[in-house]
């Protein structure tokens, strides 16, 4: 549960620094791993980025952290000390966007130069042919199917069998890969743009979902067709969106607004999807703050004006059954199902500008942010981590 609009352009202006190179393996050495470990446990910067975001990406099978970056490549915390990984060490390129760990144990990042995998010794290229993995990556699951999804930035998502490659939600190669609907439609997707999907998401009952980020909403597969879940014509009619550059800013009502349940979705660029434990799907919003879906009507859940106004990043469920919310510009929120609590750098948290959330097997709380920012919650106080 992989990066707001200023690290989605960072992420694509920064040059290619190197590349997986085609059948070459390269190996981590264990001294120099070790050479890398801190004595305190902090991330520090080692490539000379002078800015960048840091996301929590995945707590893997050994309980490892990962966090990716912006610039830096990608940090392993093993509860003692962090691992700084580079394209020195074969990763093909600091930027990273997405982890996730496969079926076999093998952790795959997906960068601004492709995907690579590790396999825990050494990095090498996901597949061994110039294919469509070798694009700029922008999100990563794999389904319970064992299929290879990602997210490519200009050219919609592609699914991997492990053997074919197949291109979905693309303007200019869907009539060809797959006639499920028609994308001469100029309805689609403002009429003429590949979807930009940041995030991804196989629910309860297999369908995958995925999160457009250029004005497609969400997108939700049952394994034969797609579904567009788009906001009523009301939220164009009043211009919400903010395209025309009038942007609706008036204060927006109660905490839980119960009265904007509705079959539309209540924004129609999403950052990301979060599942909780009763199977509902809760999708984090550019202006309109969170929207819950039950599979059937969509809830509006809306704190205030600037909750909404600065964006939501990332949604999780703790073990408790807390909600969390990560914001753009005003820190973090809790909700216990009936109230919502702020917490910003007044109390501890390291930037106010928070990309993702992630709970480690101790129930603790890692929020990553922008600046190279990352903290950790245990529930009374905050402790940071980057220099």
């Amino acid at each position: 549960m992989k990066t707001n609009i200023q690290i989605l352009s960072l992420f694509l202006s920064l040059s290619l620094i190197s590349s997986c190179n085609g059948q070459i393996k390269q190996e981590v050495k264990v001294e120099t791993i070790s050479e890398k470990k801190t004595e305190l446990p902090r991330i520090k910067g080692t490539q000379g980025a002078s800015r960048g975001n840091i996301l929590c990406n995945l707590v893997d099978k050994h309980g490892n952290i990962w966090f990716s970056t912006s610039g830096e490549g990608v940090y392993r915390y093993d509860g003692k000390s962090f691992v700084n990984f580079t394209t020195q060490d074969g990763l093909s390129s600091n930027n990273v966007c997405a982890i996730i760990e496969d079926k076999a144990g093998n952790i795959l990042f997906g960068t601004q130069s492709g995907i690579c995998q590790f396999d825990g010794k050494h990095f090498s290229p996901f597949t061994d042919v110039s294919d469509a993995s070798k694009k700029p990556i922008s999100s990563l699951i794999q389904d319970s199917k064992g299929n290879l999804w990602f997210g490519v930035w200009n050219g919609g998502i592609f699914r991997y069998d492990g053997t074919t490659f197949t291109n979905f939600l693309n303007n200019k190669t869907s009539e060809k890969s797959i006639p499920l609907f028609n994308q001469k439609d100029p309805s689609f997707n403002l009429g003429n743009k590949d979807q930009l999907i940041l995030d991804m998401l196989e629910d309860k009952t297999g369908n995958i979902w995925f999160s457009s980020w250029n004005g497609g909403g969400v997108w939700q597969y049952d394994g034969t067709s797609f579904k567009n879940h788009l906001p009523s014509p009301v939220y164009y009619e009043r211009n919400e969106d903010g395209r025309s550059g009038n942007i609706v800013t008036e204060p927006i009502g109660p905490i839980l607004d119960v009265n904007s349940s509705d079959e539309n979705i209540t924004d129609d660029m999403i950052y990301s999807i979060t599942l909780d434990k009763a199977g509902q799907l809760w999708f984090a919003t550019r202006r309109h703050g969170a929207c819950l879906y039950d599979g059937k009507t969509f809830t509006s859940f809306r704190e205030n004006q600037y909750f909404v106004s600065y964006g939501i990043h990332s949604i999780l469920e703790d073990a408790k059954g807390k909600m969390w919310f990560t914001t753009d510009k005003n820190g973090v929120y809790s909700y216990d199902g009936s109230r919502f609590k702020n917490y910003t750098t007044k109390d501890g948290l390291i930037n106010n500008s928070v990309f993702s959330i992630l709970e480690d097997k101790n129930g603790y709380l890692w929020f990553g942010t922008r600046d190279f920012g990352l903290s950790r919650f245990d529930g009374r106080e905050f402790v940071n981590f980057s220099e």
